[in-house]
């Protein structure tokens, strides 16, 4: 497979919004990580449909017109769907580094009670603990990203962090 410039062009925009998006998932350690999924299901999730497509079909049709048919749209189907998954989690990323670096900030408290957790059998590199708190005052449950596995159920928690732009609650330390 010979790389043209032209291929160049396509793919340094999508590794560009890979390394943005990866270092916004690790740039806080404390963050609301089903807030950040509503956000990009909700308001990002034609774009990416639209930007998966567009990547798939210059993985395929476009680079290898020897190929057969068949196996151009079954290439299709696999690189979109990995694209999107890809770029969903890119996205998350994104949208992070908006809601802690652009707008207001607010200054929050978190208090609540652990109810659930979710670590990891083995902890691996790109592996986050995270933990679910039902909120006092909301009365609600989210989702924490936390950076150890020192919570346990029923402990109760009350930590200052910030609710950003976007309204994903953060905290950096």
């Amino acid at each position: 497979m010979i790389i043209e410039n032209r291929d160049l062009k396509i793919i340094i925009p999508f590794l560009v919004l890979l390394v943005i998006g990866l270092y916004g998932m690790y740039s806080v350690d404390y963050i609301s990580v089903n807030l950040t999924f509503e956000f990009v299901k909700k308001y990002l999730l034609i774009p990416l449909f639209l930007f998966s497509l567009f990547y798939a079909y210059c993985g395929t049709f476009r680079s290898d017109k020897k190929a057969a048919l068949w196996k151009n749209i079954l290439v299709f189907i696999i690189l979109a769907m990995s694209i999107g998954m890809v770029t969903f989690v890119a996205l998350q990323g994104l949208s992070m580094i908006v809601n802690k670096e652009f707008g207001t900030q607010h200054k929050y408290n978190l208090s609540g009670e652990i109810i659930k957790l979710n670590y990891p059998e083995n902890k691996k590199i790109g592996n986050k603990y995270s933990i679910y708190i039902k909120r006092d005052v909301e009365n609600d449950t989210i989702e924490l990203n936390v950076p150890t596995n020192k919570y346990r159920v029923g402990q109760k928690i009350n930590k200052e962090m910030k609710i950003g732009s976007l309204k994903f609650i953060y905290s950096d330390k």
